[in-house]
């Protein structure tokens, strides 16, 4: 069972206001009953006995009985009023209803009560007076008026009905008034005891600094409680169990209590799942020791509880431990003042928690000015070994910083997929301080799979501190290069007892930056070089594209002009043919280098329109020159799609002299839709691409590095005619088909498309 209770005040002094509300809705229901069953005798008498003066008390009860339920559903603050009305109303029914004079008393007697006990001061006299008066009134005017009964029945049976009626109103007003101020008065000395209890706790943590401060607070709280127990726990990181809670103090009033309960006692949070997703939400967790039985969250048996109560503690945003209450009562049930007491112990203890960490904080920050000295001057040195302008390996940086902390080891991780694609680690630099043997060494693998706690706080970019009793404890860092959880950098110390100071993490943290800074620096001047082995191959494979077909076009162009008239006619055309397609390469070529640099620079315009894939497709084919060795086929079906009949031109030629180029001898062009697209395949018979090689295709300037290789091209066709595909909102793909089949798909034309 879980729940967030609401705060209540601790004000006595307003205590009355909800008691005094209480007693006015008690009473609004107990005005309806009255006047329904004054209503109900009032018909059965006046029917039974033939008084049709009765029709007008029956009148008057229902409209008390109306009233009430108004007053019930939307509540009325001027209670006077209706006092006043009431009276009245009962004033009249008891002159027309001829009720005796000992009857009347009693309804007089009623409305005494009833103004009492929740009239202002100021109305209690005269509302009070005015029902005397009323009631006197109505003992003497039923004969003035001439509404006496005729005979003796008649008074009787009023009288027997409002004795009845309002007599029962009356004992129950007295017993719900009284239980009502009961419980008022047990509120208010609650209320007392857990304002004292406050403040004992505060006292205790706020104004002692030595370690029973947090005993004694929670010694304060079990007594203001009435509970045989009352525990904090902290939440610590172990390399075994992840995130556990470690009983950091308790109060108990018994000699024996369950181990789990004991100072130091350990539990890990993976084996109470549910209980920690509300703490750490920030809701309270109860449960009961039979709910528990035989799991580890058991802590019953000797010395055990049977009820217990969780409130998380928090630091700023971090979830740092619970404070809990147990009982060894099963039926107990935990309280709204329970709730409030032990939150209100749970901030106190927090702030407890954060002046000790302050404290800690200030003796980082004063330490020895030798020992800041140091820790500077190993922050410079890994610096300069790190992103100097000769920085080449990680060695010096560890070295500097594993001697300035103090510690056994510095380990670099690389963070690794295992057979499974969970995360692991592959160790790829260590630095172990002289005159020790090292535990790790570089190519070690270690995976995250038994600690899901430190890989969650690794890649959320917190520390992880590791322990291992009696053997180390290590300081963990993520390393986050371009955006990517790329490793970790670890402090290792010998010394289990160490505790890591917030400089320690402070220099781990800023080192870790500085790996990340020369890993990205490594892969910055690797793409650099790529990018400039990738130049140097553009300029030399253009040059060789550009010259090759220019030398036939002048040689060509120099042969016409100096011997043109020995050449027929027919021998003319073919040589201005060659001068066309040459022509036609080269200003394909171009055509290519323009479309690449517009498309990354984002000026690249597409102007869409409904066109016939297979009508431009086999337009294409019609113009290019064919090798002989090679023949082309283009389905013959309507194949309607939206794009730019230019853009879709060029794609097409890249991938039909891809084809010639690259390709087995049959080329086939077939059409179809899948989806909201419409596609053009072009499908050879050769050897196809490589596995390995299938997205280096479409990187600018990259080729398949097996399979026939051609010289004259520069490797752009399939990087451009992808960026087109995807300007027009399709896209380029490679089919999984014997051979090779390149996808070009564009969207079909909605009924908006003209």
């Amino acid at each position: 069972m879980t729940a967030t209770l609401p705060r209540t005040a601790t004000d006595t002094e307003s205590a009355a206001t909800p008691e005094r509300d209480a007693v006015v809705a008690r009473w609004h229901a107990l005005r309806r009953v009255v006047g329904a069953v004054a209503a109900v005798l009032a018909i059965g008498g006046g029917i039974i006995l033939a008084w049709p003066a009765m029709a007008v008390v029956a009148v008057l009860a229902l409209g008390i009985a109306v009233d009430a339920t108004v007053a019930l559903r939307s509540p009325r603050s001027n209670i006077l009023l209706t006092l006043l009305i009431d009276i009245t109303f009962a004033g009249v029914a008891m002159v027309v209803g001829d009720v005796p004079p000992a009857a009347i008393g009693v309804v007089v007697a009623y409305f005494v009560l009833v103004v009492a006990v929740i009239g202002d001061a100021g109305s209690v006299l005269p509302v009070g007076a005015y029902a005397v008066v009323v009631g006197i009134g109505a003992a003497y005017l039923g004969g003035a008026v001439g509404t006496a009964a005729e005979s003796v029945e008649r008074p009787v049976v009023s009288g027997v009905i409002v004795v009845v009626v309002f007599g029962t109103a009356t004992v129950a007003m007295v017993r719900e008034f009284s239980t009502i101020r009961s419980r008022g008065r047990a509120t208010a000395g609650r209320r007392i005891e857990v304002a004292d209890a406050v403040a004992r706790a505060s006292r205790a943590l706020v104004a002692e600094d030595d370690a029973r401060a947090l005993g004694a607070a929670l010694d304060a709280v079990r007594e203001a409680m009435g509970v045989p127990v009352v525990f904090v726990e902290r939440n610590v990181l172990d390399t075994e169990s992840g995130l556990v809670a470690v009983v950091a103090e308790r109060s108990s009033d018994r000699t024996v209590v369950h181990p789990s309960l004991e100072v130091h006692a350990k539990a890990p949070w993976s084996a109470m799942p549910g209980a920690r997703a509300h703490l750490e939400g920030g809701a309270p967790f109860f449960y009961r020791v039979e709910e528990t039985r035989g799991t580890v969250a058991d802590r019953g048996g000797e010395g055990g509880i049977q009820v217990e109560v969780d409130i998380p503690i928090r630091l700023g945003d971090e979830w740092v431990g619970v404070i809990g209450a147990a009982d060894t009562d099963a039926r107990r049930m935990w309280r709204t003042d329970d709730i409030d007491l032990l939150r209100t112990m749970a901030g106190l203890t927090s702030a407890f928690w954060q002046r000790a960490r302050d404290q800690k904080k200030r003796d980082s920050l004063i330490g020895s000015l030798n020992g800041r000295l140091r820790h500077e001057e190993a922050i410079a040195k890994a610096s300069r070994a790190l992103l100097g302008e000769h920085a080449s390996h990680r060695g010096p940086a560890l070295e500097a910083m594993g001697s300035a902390v103090g510690v056994r080891e510095v380990v670099l991780t690389e963070t690794v997929a295992d057979e499974d694609g969970a995360p692991g680690a592959t160790i790829v630099d260590v630095w172990t301080a002289p005159g020790h043997v090292g535990r790790h060494r570089a190519g070690d693998e270690w995976t995250y799979a038994g600690h899901p706690d430190t890989q969650r706080s690794l890649q959320r970019g917190e520390m992880a501190n590791l322990r291992t009793a009696g053997t180390a404890t290590e300081l963990m860092a993520g390393i986050e290069v371009e955006g990517a959880w790329f490793g970790t950098v670890s402090f290792i110390d010998a010394d289990d007892r160490r505790t890591w100071t917030e400089r320690d993490e402070s220099y781990l943290r800023t080192f870790a930056d500085l790996l990340a800074a020369f890993e990205e620096r490594q892969r910055n001047r690797d793409r650099l070089e790529d990018a400039l082995d990738s130049k140097d191959q553009l300029i030399a494979t253009v040059s060789h594209e550009l010259r090759t077909p220019l030398t036939a076009v002048r040689g060509l162009a120099d042969e016409l002009r100096l011997n043109g008239d020995a050449f027929d006619a027919e021998e003319r055309t073919q040589l201005l043919e060659v001068i066309a397609a040459e022509s036609g390469e080269m200003s394909d070529l171009i055509e290519d280098l323009l479309v690449a640099a517009r498309s990354h620079d984002g000026t690249l315009p597409v102007f869409p329109e409904r066109i016939d894939l297979s009508l431009l497709s086999r337009s294409v084919v019609d113009h290019l020159v064919v090798p002989e060795t090679h023949a082309v086929s283009v389905h013959d079906v309507d194949s309607v799609a939206f794009g730019d009949p230019v853009r879709v031109r060029q794609v097409v030629r890249n991938l039909v002299t891809n084809a010639f180029r690259y390709g087995g001898s049959k080329v086939t062009l077939s059409f179809g839709t899948t989806g909201e697209h419409a596609f053009v395949d072009v499908h050879d018979d050769g050897d196809g691409i490589e596995p390995d090689d299938r997205s280096a295709v479409f990187e600018p300037y990259g080729r398949a590095r097996t399979g026939r290789r051609v010289a004259s091209s520069i490797g752009l066709g399939l990087a451009v005619s992808r960026r087109l595909a995807r300007l027009m909102g399709g896209d380029l793909t490679l089919e999984d088909t014997e051979g090779c089949t390149f996808r070009l798909t564009v969207p079909l034309p909605t009924p908006e498309d003209r």
